[in-house]
């Protein structure tokens, strides 16, 4: 990212992309939302709709770990909301994130990436993943929310929720990029000012079925190469900044959640000998 680049941005009123990379800047952004909420207390509608799905977590600790490590990972659904999650995604129609307005398709349709017709697809998206019960519970959960609240600072906005399929195929890396499959390049990301995300994967997942990859303590210490050129880098760049010891491949069981300050470089792997199936929500 170069001046013209940064001025560019600017005009077209990407501002996000400009200073949301910066840690200074997201400070002062929560300083200014927790100063604009002051006396701001959180509605018996958000506090008390249910109890929370994650009882034996101790947000100071999550919260605590985020900051240094940039993800908390004793986070576990329980077995009943992944059943139901997993039925409603195996019977309700997908979309190619590549192809929105497409025809849609059944997982059951898919053979290593291809639809019955012969389109490639990589992914497949729920279109309204909050017509799901069990994927509301998991949005509105209060202490999910509270370990984002108490992370960002402030009453976080909760973004749509994501629900999706990365389906195992023979792509190249290459193919992978063009269809737009979830990110296989490690970068950070800068589509906000300040934010957090809760994913959970929904079936079994290791690194040959789609698991997420991140460089833990990255959310800090960037260089000013990292800052002020594009938010993707290279895997030996970020290996060399950060150590490689700092490599994190979050692999496990149907139901494990993780939280994760996604300022920091992470990546998918590419699904290869099974499909992946994620839900993650953004507070910001």
């Amino acid at each position: 990212m170069n001046v013209k680049s940064i001025l560019s941005r600017l005009r077209s009123g990407d501002v996000h992309y400009v200073f949301g990379r910066f840690r200074a800047f997201r400070i002062s952004y929560s300083r200014i939302r927790r100063f604009r909420e002051t006396g701001f207390r959180v509605s018996p509608e958000i506090s008390g709709r249910q109890q929370t799905l994650f009882p034996d977590i101790d947000v100071d600790q999550a919260v605590r770990t985020i900051r240094d490590d940039a993800v908390f990972l004793a986070i576990r659904l329980p077995a009943t909301i992944v059943r139901e999650i997993d039925a409603f995604c195996r019977s309700t129609p997908l979309f190619a994130r590549h192809d929105p307005d497409g025809p849609t398709f059944f997982h059951h349709d898919v053979i290593r990436g291809h639809t019955p017709d012969g389109r490639p697809t990589p992914t497949g998206s729920i279109r309204d993943p909050m017509s799901c019960g069990a994927v509301r519970a998991i949005v509105e959960d209060p202490g999910l929310r509270a370990i984002a609240r108490n992370y960002l600072g402030y009453e976080p906005h909760t973004d749509a929720p994501i629900l999706y399929w990365s389906l195992a195929s023979d792509f190249t890396d290459e193919e992978r990029r063009s269809l737009e499959q979830v990110a296989i390049d490690y970068h950070y990301d800068v589509g906000g000012f300040n934010f957090v995300y809760a994913s959970f994967y929904i079936l079994d997942t290791d690194r040959y079925s789609g698991a997420h990859v991140m460089m833990r303590k990255s959310h800090k210490r960037k260089s000013l190469r990292m800052l002020f050129g594009s938010a993707i880098a290279s895997e030996s760049l970020v290996h060399q900044r950060f150590g490689r010891e700092n490599e994190l491949v979050i692999e496990g069981p149907a139901g494990t959640g993780f939280i994760q300050d996604a300022a920091c470089y992470h990546r998918g792997s590419p699904p290869t000998h099974a499909d992946r199936l994620m839900l993650q929500i953004r507070f910001r």
